[in-house]
């Protein structure tokens, strides 16, 4: 079941054999679904047999999900912003990533439909711990929770689930993170070691309005303290 745009942004859903972007797992095949490309960049590689060869490496995205993709072929369609039906693609981990892979079996042709704009999809989604661990990962989203653990390996957990955090690069010389600090993170949840990670591109606590309201549902969350 997909949505299908119109004009004027209204929508209906339609029975397709194509696949929403969110919830693709590694090891699927003949994956068929449209997107819209958000980032497209050429890269030279030398294959074990010492072959050069040019791929292409991205990010395509729907109302769903932003994913990387990578193409083992060049394609006129691998063009930012432009939106394509892609059929027979199979999905891979890459660097701890869900990953979908165009191989040369793969067609990739314009998709003539309505779909939402650039700058709506590059926008990263929000989305609770428990659904990301139930997809498997996440690419580019945003995750609200507590922290449980602030030692080598800091723990954000929102009541749905906990995974591992990664904060920025530097962040913990300059911040104290405190047990039960509600913050708001940016970023990437991967798998690394047989855990879910969530690399952090940004981070920051809430409001103090916010940080209130915050601790007091993390103390009725973990102390049975109900208000």
């Amino acid at each position: 079941m997909q949505r299908e745009y119109r004009e004027q942004g209204f929508f209906r859903f339609i029975s397709t054999d194509r696949r929403e972007l969110k919830c693709l797992k590694p090891g699927e095949k003949n994956v068929n679904t449209v997107g819209r490309i958000i980032e497209a960049r050429q890269k030279e590689l030398i294959t074990k047999e010492g072959i050069h060869r040019t791929v292409v490496e991205g990010v395509i995205a729907d109302y769903t999900a932003k994913v990387p993709f990578f193409s083992w072929i060049e394609h006129r369609q691998l063009a930012k912003d432009r939106v394509i039906q892609v059929d027979n693609a199979y999905v891979r981990r890459w660097n701890g990533l869900v990953t979908l892979y165009f191989g040369r079996n793969t067609n990739l042709n314009e998709a003539k439909v309505q779909f939402p704009g650039y700058n709506e999809l590059n926008k990263p989604q929000k989305r609770v711990i428990g659904d990301i661990i139930r997809c498997q990962g996440a690419f580019d989203v945003i995750v609200e929770g507590d922290i449980l653990d602030t030692g080598d390996r800091m723990v954000i957990d929102d009541g749905t689930g906990a995974i591992v955090l990664q904060p920025p690069d530097g962040y913990k010389s300059g911040h104290v993170l405190s047990f039960g600090t509600p913050v708001i993170v940016r970023g990437n949840v991967i798998t690394r070691a047989k855990e879910y990670v969530l690399i952090a591109e940004r981070l920051r606590q809430k409001d103090s309005k916010l940080l209130l309201e915050g601790l007091v549902r993390f103390m009725a969350r973990y102390t049975g303290l109900w208000v």
